[in-house]
């Protein structure tokens, strides 16, 4: 059984300065379901001891800044099917955002730690997808040498292996709760104005008439 010496996880430059999204107007607000399933062994093909994890997060972010392990902007409302051994957080740049344990790095998964990391590409943040192991930069290709595999994955404590999921796995998006508060506002308002227009309009053909 080989073992790894390097992380599995290589994001695409991660680092520098750790951002504020608060402090910025053009902050975005996403919420990201995944259901992560058909898990492959990326070393030894050996059967993962995990085969189900669920988790939903909010992450608020500027999109035009760069972010590196940051637990403040994101709010992880479930996690199910997995072990962690540190603070969650995600790391982010140029459209692409991982969430995962900061342990090791949000962007990266290591051997004999229990950890997980997700990655999301957000390039276009209303259809959120997840992003394969052939993309450049992820090193996770160099093990599975298949672009159906995706970079996110999990490690456990006693094992060298690492488990990343292929096309079964799903990303879901709903639209956070002041956009829901708005938008329901919003049509309120138009059937509000409906309703005074029609009241307007009998209450003037009443009196035309008489």
């Amino acid at each position: 059984m080989r073992t790894i010496t390097k992380s599995l996880l290589v994001a695409l430059g991660l680092g520098g300065m750790l951002a504020s999204s608060y402090a910025h107007a053009s902050t975005i607000t996403e919420n990201l379901s995944f259901n992560l399933t058909g898990f492959v062994d990326v070393i030894d093909d050996a059967p993962p001891p995990d085969t189900t994890i669920t988790g939903s997060i909010t992450v608020t972010y500027d999109p035009s800044l760069t972010y590196d392990n940051d637990t403040t902007d994101i709010v992880v409302h479930s996690l199910t099917g997995v072990t962690v051994d540190s603070a969650l957080g995600f790391s982010y740049y140029d459209g692409y955002l991982e969430f995962g344990g900061i342990q090791n790095d949000a962007s990266y998964v290591d051997a004999y730690t229990n950890d997980i990391v997700v990655s999301f590409d957000l390039t276009n943040p209303s259809d959120p997808t997840f992003v394969p192991c052939s993309t450049p930069g992820y090193s996770c290709g160099t093990y599975t040498g298949s672009s159906a595999v995706d970079a996110s994955g999990y490690t456990v404590a006693d094992s060298p292996d690492g488990w990343f999921y292929g096309a079964q796995s799903t990303v879901t998006t709903t639209p956070e709760p002041s956009s829901l508060l708005l938008f329901g506002t919003g049509i309120g308002a138009l059937a509000g104005l409906a309703r005074r227009k029609m009241f307007k309009m009998a209450f003037r053909a009443k009196h035309e008439l008489s």
